[in-house]
């Protein structure tokens, strides 16, 4: 066989394999659509929140929450900008009607995983899982971060904490 025919084989089944696997992803993590639109950048890059300030209990608690409309009530009582997204918010606050945000980030039934053990005892940073969510202008659709087990399993060892399944594992 000639050597650009082989050559040509070679880099249709390398094709084929990249087409594979960016399917796979897609398909181990399919993408959600937010019903509003809402900016990380705006919000913690230009306008300095933190991540606590809308993801309440993640230093102290179990699970870090989505924000719900107390917590963007606080400084979405009334529309800030000429926004139609934000006017959505606003209606949602002023009906008492939650919003609903979509999770896109999920830890399976049978583990064990708290926020606060990572965040505030453990002194991890929030980008390490989710990613730099500051650059982020669109709404989250998949996560930045992909979790697994071996990605949780290499953090622990690298910082001197046990494997042990029972650890995580209800």
């Amino acid at each position: 066989m000639k050597t650009s025919l082989r050559l040509t084989i070679a880099l249709i089944v390398i094709f084929g394999l990249a087409v594979a696997g960016v399917a796979v992803a897609r398909l181990a993590w399919p993408s959600v659509e937010q019903p509003i639109a809402f900016s990380h950048r705006l919000h913690v890059t230009d306008l300095g929140s933190a991540c606590t300030d809308c993801h309440l209990y993640a230093e102290s608690g179990v699970r870090a929450t989505i924000p719900n409309l107390e917590t963007c009530g606080f400084c979405h009582e009334e529309a800030q900008t000429e926004s139609p997204d934000e006017a959505r918010l606003v209606e949602h606050i002023e009906a008492g009607e939650p919003i609903p945000w979509r999770k896109v980030y999920r830890v399976p039934d049978h583990v064990y995983f708290s926020h606060r053990r990572h965040t505030a005892i453990a002194g991890i940073d929030c980008t390490e899982c989710h990613g730099a969510m500051e650059e982020q202008e669109e709404p989250v659709s998949r996560p930045a971060v992909r979790i697994t087990m071996n990605g949780c399993m290499d953090c622990h060892d690298e910082n001197g904490v046990s494997n042990d399944c029972l650890l995580c594992h209800k």
